[in-house]
């Protein structure tokens, strides 16, 4: 009977595992970087775009997306298509191993989200050519590992949040064309770069920018 009994828990595990897909057991993915995918292309109601985003596939293989070979997370997702509109998906915040976003030259609009602190892996962040607005959320700062930040051409307002001033490893920043206005904050990089990556905004002063009155 112990025989039989092993016999049968043997085969039904065999049955189980054989009605799996073979892509359920390759799939390198993982199921919550998956699922924050899913979200995003829901949000942007864009089929088109996200047309290789299928549930029934590895969310490494879709387009835009990158996954570490190792850990299989996901660490890029770019973002490019003047034809996507709407908001800046809160679920991207989501991605906790994202090291490079790129969202440019596309319709989307809105605030950008403050979630997007969260991203404590974040180096490189392009949100630029948009038409994005509100102001800079100050939970930027805390992307301590941040070494490239491109807000250029969209339409945000407000002041340059203080905790830019602590990312000491960033280098490249761009904040141009957009309605900005107040004092520059001292320190890090935000003195040493060009000015034009301060040009045309609203009111912005300060080193590198002529002296506020």
């Amino acid at each position: 009977m112990k025989h039989l009994s092993l016999f049968t828990t043997l085969l039904l595990l065999l049955l189980t595992i054989l009605s799996q897909s073979p892509h359920s057991l390759s799939e390198k993915c993982n199921p919550q970087d998956k699922q924050a995918l899913l979200s995003i292309k829901k949000a942007f109601k864009n089929d088109y775009y996200f047309a290789s985003w299928k549930p029934d596939t590895d969310c490494c293989d879709w387009y835009i997306a990158k996954c570490d070979r190792t850990t299989n997370r996901i660490t890029s997702l770019e973002i490019f298509d003047y034809n996507l509109s709407g908001p800046i998906p809160r679920a991207i915040a989501d991605l906790p191993f994202l090291d490079t976003l790129v969202i440019h030259t596309t319709n989307i609009s809105g605030p950008i989200p403050s979630d997007l602190g969260k991203l404590k892996n974040l180096k490189f962040l392009r949100l630029d050519h948009n038409h994005l607005s509100g102001p800079i959320p100050a939970s930027l700062g805390q992307l301590k590992g941040l070494n490239s930040l491109f807000l250029d051409h969209n339409k945000l307002t407000g002041a340059l949040p203080n905790g830019l001033a602590g990312l000491v490893g960033l280098r490249d920043l761009d904040v141009s064309y957009n309605s900005l206005c107040g004092r520059i904050p001292t320190g890090g990089i935000l003195q040493k770069v060009d000015s034009s990556a301060y040009s045309n905004n609203k009111c912005l002063c300060g080193s590198p920018l002529p002296n506020c009155k």
